[in-house]
């Protein structure tokens, strides 16, 4: 199951940096929207599966580098109406408040929606999938 978690966040594109991109979203990577503290709106896109993989925010040249994560949600519902749901563990990476340059941190929250076109690790296919938590960076470039 958490094998199907990490790819459904790699082909979902989650988790942000939890989740690394280029400026323009790829056809199949999907932005994460993220809502931050800062009163920003963001959408970022992942091209790696590492955790702390930087996202990188559609339409700039601005990144978003996590440095936490709060807990995470993987909530997975089966065309059959059986629901599998668990939480990660908050999760920090290095003990900074802010990004390198003393770039202030931003938290925000993420929630990606997917739906499995085909069976995935004993999930089967249209199998409804939503994880969802709260993330802290920083951000760099022009977002």
């Amino acid at each position: 199951m958490r094998r199907a978690m990490t790819l459904t966040c790699a082909t979902a594109a989650l988790v942000v940096g939890g989740a690394a991109a280029a400026s323009a979203a790829p056809p199949e990577r999907e932005p994460i929207p993220l809502v931050c503290d800062n009163g920003e709106t963001y959408e970022v896109v992942v091209n790696g599966n590492g955790a702390f993989t930087p996202g990188n925010i559609v339409d700039s040249t601005g990144v978003f580098v996590p440095t936490a994560f709060g807990a995470v949600t993987f909530h997975a519902e089966t065309p059959t109406g059986e629901v599998t749901e668990f939480t990660e563990p908050p999760t920090a990476k290095g003990a900074g408040e802010v990004g390198p340059g003393n770039r202030p941190s931003v938290t925000c929250t993420f929630e990606v929606h997917q739906t499995l076109a085909e069976e995935e690790d004993g999930l089967p296919a249209g199998t409804e999938i939503t994880i969802s938590g709260e993330v802290t960076g920083f951000l760099t470039g022009r977002p």
